[in-house]
C-alpha cells in the first residue's frame, strides 16, 4: 500500500480536485491536518493566518449553499490576515486543523490532492485504550 507508513486511524479523508483555470471550492477549514499535493496544473493557496474557532466558522458561514465557505474571508484578506502560495507539479503544502483556507486553479487541467489526517483527543485515546483493555 502507498500510504502504509501512516497508521490507519490518522488516516481522514483523501480527494482529488480537478479544475480548470479559475475553478475552486472557496474558503473554508476543515477539522483535521491537511496535505495538499499539487499533482498537475498549478493552483495558488491563500492560507490564513489564524485559527478559525467552530463558533466563529459557523457565525460568518455563507447562507443558502451546502458547502461551509467563510464570508469574511475579504476582509481577512484586506486585514493582511492571508498569506498567498503558488503550487507547481510536485509541491506539498501542509495546513493545520482550523486554519482557514482558499484553492483557486490557475492553469485548465489543474490536479490537487488533499490527503486529511485525523489527531485524536486525549479523551479519545483513553477511551479507546479501556476498550481494548476491557476486550483483552
Amino acid at each position: 500500500e502507498e500510504y502504509a507508513f501512516i497508521p490507519r486511524w490518522r488516516r481522514d479523508d483523501a480527494q482529488i480536485s480537478l479544475s480548470d483555470a479559475g475553478g475552486g471550492i472557496g474558503p473554508h477549514v476543515d477539522n483535521y491536518d491537511v496535505f495538499l499535493i499539487q499533482m498537475s496544473g498549478r493552483r495558488t493557496w491563500e492560507v490564513g493566518k489564524r485559527l478559525i474557532r467552530e463558533q466563529e466558522e459557523y457565525e460568518t458561514l455563507v447562507g443558502g449553499i451546502d458547502v461551509r465557505i467563510l464570508s469574511t474571508w475579504e476582509e481577512d484578506r484586506q486585514r493582511g490576515y492571508v498569506e498567498r502560495f503558488e503550487l507547481d507539479p510536485g509541491d506539498v503544502l501542509y495546513l493545520p486543523p482550523r486554519i482557514p483556507h482558499c484553492g483557486v486553479a490557475l492553469t485548465d487541467g489543474c490536479m490537487t490532492l488533499s490527503v486529511g489526517l485525523r489527531a485524536p483527543s486525549a479523551n479519545d485515546m483513553v477511551s479507546r485504550l479501556a476498550e481494548i483493555m476491557t476486550t483483552s
